[in-house]
């Protein structure tokens, strides 16, 4: 079962899932329920936006920190947190490694480009959840991917490509952790109804899947199928995703949100089991895989405990993350921040993006924890936003005109706007290349900052100091403005990009 984590209080969260896990037990079910929350984006985002006081690292910060101990540990303090409201099962980590394929909103859901880093640090935070008692659902989008090649293949190609594919290196992270984690589960990308002969899809799926899985990876887990939207009639996919999916030899899917679209779906479901479509043997090896992922770690002691879900509140969570945010800014740059001496009365130009908000409902501008670090130091700072899409306006030149530094924030959140984005880094360049030009006094002090994708400064900026964090979460903003200010040095490298700022 999973909840939507945006509906539910804390406390509200607790009794519900109490309720649930009675109702399980008086019901006759053997072993309790799996109850996870459905995530709109990040799992990392869900604690901190209305269930806890702490905002946890997302994975490519973790990754920059270069220190799986303190992956495992923030991955105990999300399954503390979990566990606290009656959560068993969170659908993290994602294994992709961050490639050309990765749209830039999602680069920071990566643990970076190395299989290695990605595979350490995958297992650290999954040790971390299963230490207090929580299951993982790690993401195989790779997987998922691989698994789609194979439905335009014929039966000799495939089975002669089948492990050629499974040596590519997107792979190498999944191989890992599925082999070393028994009791995780994994969720596939592999949305079997978006192809031209879908029946011809599941069973080449079924096939990739056993050789892969359950041959060369010995997984003996749940494989999880999400329902995604497809464009055309939404019912019918509802309606047909969840049977295709059995079909394919995957054990559980995530239902539609929508009520009747899942009411299709179960009665589907039923009628191909009556009339025999779906073979009772599939539902059945399905259900003992799900059965002994809930004997390895759920007990009715632990389901049926009182909740307690004042330790979100505790501050210990908090401190933890603050310490890995720290670790993980990355200065691209050589030298001290030119922030570092600048006079208090100096007036200093933040320049920020407009981007989606991390939690929709709260209005503020995701970027307003930087302006407000920086402006402690800098008082008459001006912080103004800017759209890719209108690019520097006349009002950003009349500031720029009067600045003494320039804080430049980069945070390109699709591939598609990767153009609109180089037009305004060199609007920007010009317009502080004109005035520099006309000064004879010191020059504009110049800071460029990453708050995402590390590929966006993956080209020289000359003349300016680069720093990078990977999101733009408040700790992650804060920690960034210690760096800019010199009251902390950037301990992390890289990822994803060289060091070619100067």
């Amino acid at each position: 079962m999973a909840l939507e984590a945006s509906s539910f209080q804390p406390n509200r969260i607790a009794s519900c899932t109490r309720q649930l896990q009675q109702y399980a037990k008086d019901a006759g079910q053997e072993r309790p329920l799996l109850i996870g929350l459905r995530e709109e984006g990040s799992m990392y985002d869900i604690l901190p936006f209305g269930l806890g006081a702490a905002q946890f690292p997302c994975p490519l910060s973790l990754a920059a920190g270069n220190s799986p101990i303190v992956t495992s540990r923030i991955g105990q303090a999300i399954g503390k947190n979990l566990a606290s409201i009656g959560i068993n099962w969170i659908f993290i980590p994602t294994l992709d490694l961050l490639s050309a394929c990765i749209e830039p909103l999602d680069a920071s859901q990566t643990f970076g480009r190395s299989p290695g880093t990605v595979s350490g640090h995958a297992l650290a935070l999954i040790q971390g959840l299963e230490s207090e008692g929580v299951s993982a659902c790690a993401n195989s989008h790779p997987a998922g991917s691989i698994l789609e090649i194979f439905t335009y293949r014929s039966a000799v190609e495939l089975m002669d490509d089948i492990h050629e594919q499974a040596q590519l290196p997107e792979f190498a992270p999944i191989e890992s952790v599925l082999t070393t984690c028994p009791h995780a589960s994994t969720q596939f990308g592999a949305a079997i109804h978006e192809f031209p002969d879908p029946a011809r899809s599941a069973h080449a799926i079924c096939t990739a899947s056993d050789l892969i899985l359950r041959d060369q990876c010995r997984f003996q887990g749940p494989t999880v199928s999400s329902f995604a939207e497809t464009p055309g009639d939404a019912s019918v996919c509802a309606k047909h995703s969840p049977l295709l999916t059995f079909l394919a030899g995957l054990d559980m899917v995530k239902l539609p949100k929508d009520a009747a679209a899942q009411e299709a779906s179960i009665s589907t479901l039923k009628a191909a089991m009556r009339s025999e479509i779906l073979p009772p043997i599939l539902i059945q090896t399905a259900a003992a895989r799900v059965t002994a992922l809930k004997s390895s770690f759920l007990t009715w002691d632990k389901a049926l405990a009182t909740r307690q879900p004042e330790l979100l509140s505790l501050p210990t969570a908090g401190t933890l993350a603050q310490e890995a945010y720290r670790a993980s800014v990355t200065a691209v740059s050589p030298g001290l921040t030119p922030l570092r001496d600048l006079p208090r009365t100096s007036i200093v130009v933040l320049l920020t993006p407009t981007v989606p908000r991390r939690n929709a409902s709260r209005p503020s501008d995701p970027f307003e924890p930087l302006g407000r670090a920086l402006s402690r130091s800098f008082p008459r700072l001006r912080h103004v936003p800017y759209t890719l899409s209108a690019g520097l306006t006349d009002v950003h030149v009349t500031f720029l005109q009067r600045a003494t530094a320039v804080v430049f924030v980069l945070c390109n959140t699709s591939s598609a706007m990767s153009e609109s984005q180089d037009e305004v880094v060199r609007a920007l360049q010009n317009t502080l290349r004109a005035r520099d030009a006309s000064l004879s006094q010191e020059r504009t002090r110049k800071v460029v900052a990453g708050a995402g994708d590390p590929r966006d400064l993956r080209d020289p900026f000359a003349g300016w100091w680069g720093v990078l964090c990977y999101e733009y979460s408040r700790g992650a903003l804060e920690a960034v403005a210690e760096v800019m200010l010199g009251e902390r040095e950037a301990t992390s490298s890289a990822i994803g990009i060289p060091n070619t700022l100067s």
